[in-house]
């Protein structure tokens, strides 16, 4: 009884080994970019690896881009209802490198995740799992993801969520949700960012099969990551998230290079499999695994809901947001309340600036204002100017992030970024603290408030 339920236990477990066994066949095959014969030797790899370990009506779904010729591998295990959801990577590389780390360690995850999910036949949705061409971020914008999204019509509404991965094997690699802004086809500039509820069911399943995910960098940095991905714009990475976000479905990318630590091979000849470490393929993989078996179970949410935080291991939503604005409010209208001129007017555009901009840009309107209202009980220019750290930290973030290509502008329209400027501005006018005390004798201005009689000098004698 015991040897089985160990065997059955390795069954439902990701295998390093085998997801490095697969990594090196494909970076065997040298470089192999979009439209190239050797892309075509890497999808029919996966095609019939998808085969043997159980996934089924796989198929190779070819198309063209750009003048290009590319294919697709899709394989599928079926429930009973209508929903499926999505689980991808790509198999192109760019045109000088192998591509262990991204085109080559994903695909192969991708397989293995395939034989563990074809081994539990207990599923309320299909699994579609799809290897695309046209995948890099040189190819031609997420060319094999537009394709596939083309040929579903009707059945688009069907698609639950896509979970796209990317490069796994980083021996000091940490598995991190990206949740990067994308612009939505024909809604006037807003974007579109992994809704509250796949994120929270991503983090909630990766942490159950212990393989702990977090939100865009392990550490403090993901506290201002969250703001800063729905404030700026970034370099469009043509991946397959993009091409699904952009369409409006729920969607979420996972991987082992935070933004601020890139892998240091990415597309270069030398992202070879020497350079992955089975244990970090294998962490990877079992946080992939968690987050799917609860994505496939979780009850589907909107897909516009941008307006959420995670911290502790938990996705806070926009009422306990809500909530914590206005908390925040409190102190800037006590101080209100005891101030008068210019202090009172400044106090009064403080809350009035902060509540509109809550209202279109929740997360980034607390990482900047939150400290400033908060400073308003203390009536100190001292602590005012201390509390723009975090705004500052979030510019600051914005202009490295333009000097390296990455930023490329913001999500905030330009007078948003004049009601944040005007709001940091009236933060600093200072005003009598909320919870002072008048001293005794202060009430008063000096000879004032006695009686006239007694005011007289005595006269001498």
């Amino acid at each position: 009884m015991a040897l089985s339920l160990a065997v059955l236990s390795l069954a439902a477990a990701v295998d390093g080994q085998m997801v490095l066994r697969h990594t090196s066949a494909l970076t065997a095959l040298g470089p192999h970019p979009f439209g190239s014969p050797r892309t075509r030797a890497a999808a029919e790899y996966v095609a019939a690896q998808m085969r043997d370990v159980g996934l089924g009506e796989v198929r190779l779904q070819e198309f063209q881009a750009v003048g290009r010729q590319g294919a697709n591998v899709i394989g599928v295990l079926r429930a009973s209802g209508p929903e499926f959801l999505v689980i991808a990577t790509h198999h192109d590389t760019a045109p000088d490198s192998p591509g262990a780390h991204e085109a080559s360690s994903g695909p192969g995850l991708l397989i293995e995740l395939g034989r563990v999910f074809a081994r539990d036949a207990s599923r309320p949705r299909s699994l579609v799992f799809v290897s695309f061409d046209g995948g890099h971020p040189g190819a031609d914008r997420g060319a094999g993801a537009s394709a596939y999204l083309a040929t579903l019509g009707s059945q688009t509404k069907d698609l639950v969520a896509a979970v796209s991965f990317g490069g796994f094997g980083r021996k000091d690699g940490v598995p991190v949700v990206q949740t990067h802004g994308h612009a939505r086809k024909g809604s006037g500039g807003s974007y579109a960012i992994a809704p509250a509820w796949l994120a929270r069911a991503a983090l909630e399943g990766a942490s159950g099969a212990e393989g702990p995910l977090v939100i865009g960098d392990p550490g403090l940095f993901s506290w201002l990551y969250q703001p800063a991905v729905r404030t700026f714009r970034l370099a469009p990475s043509g991946g397959e998230d993009a091409v699904f976000a952009e369409a409006g479905l729920a969607t979420l990318h996972v991987d082992d290079s935070p933004i601020k630590a890139p892998y240091s091979w990415r597309d270069q000849p030398t992202d070879t499999p020497e350079k992955l470490d089975i244990d970090a393929l294998a962490r990877g993989g079992q946080s992939v695994m968690g987050a799917l078996r609860a994505i496939v179970q979780a009850p589907r949410g909107p897909v516009p809901e941008p307006a959420w935080f995670s911290a502790f291991g938990r996705v806070f939503g926009p009422g306990v947001l809500m909530g914590l604005a206005a908390l925040s409010l409190v102190p800037v209208l006590a101080a209100a309340f005891r101030s008068r001129g210019v202090a009172l007017a400044a106090r009064a555009a403080q809350a009035a600036l902060f509540a509109v901009l809550v209202w279109r840009h929740p997360v980034p309107a607390l990482a900047v204002l939150l400290l400033p209202n908060l400073a308003s009980a203390v009536g100190s220019v001292a602590v005012s100017v201390l509390a723009l750290s975090a705004a500052a930290a979030l510019g600051t973030t914005g202009f490295i992030g333009w000097r390296r290509d990455i930023v490329t502008g913001t999500w905030l329209e330009g007078w948003e970024i004049a009601v944040v400027a005007l709001a940091l501005a009236a933060s600093l006018v200072p005003s009598r603290p909320a919870f002072a005390k008048a001293r005794p004798g202060s009430s008063a201005p000096r000879g004032k408030g006695l009686p006239r009689a007694s005011r007289r000098r005595p006269r001498g004698r």
